[in-house]
């Protein structure tokens, strides 16, 4: 695991879950109830997410400036 500005991490464009906005809110307020406990995975190859979409949105939006993330090395395909 390696600390990392959320600004250098990109949103994954084939995300495929949709949360409502009161899920959403719960997560974003479990995250400030908790703390951040599950790390974001991140490709190295091209800096996107591969798990942890709407947690990194989350963060985002709740002003924090970084966060662990464990990379995976993935092709394109």
């Amino acid at each position: 695991m390696e600390r990392v500005k959320l600004e250098k991490i990109n949103f994954a464009p084939y995300n495929p879950r949709i949360m409502s906005k009161e899920i959403y809110e719960k997560l974003k307020k479990s995250i400030i109830e908790f703390g951040f406990v599950e790390p974001l995975i991140v490709n190295k190859r091209n800096m996107q997410v591969v798990g942890g979409n709407q947690r990194l949105k989350g963060l985002k939006d709740l002003g924090v400036e970084e966060a662990e993330v464990v990379y995976v090395d993935l092709n394109d395909e």
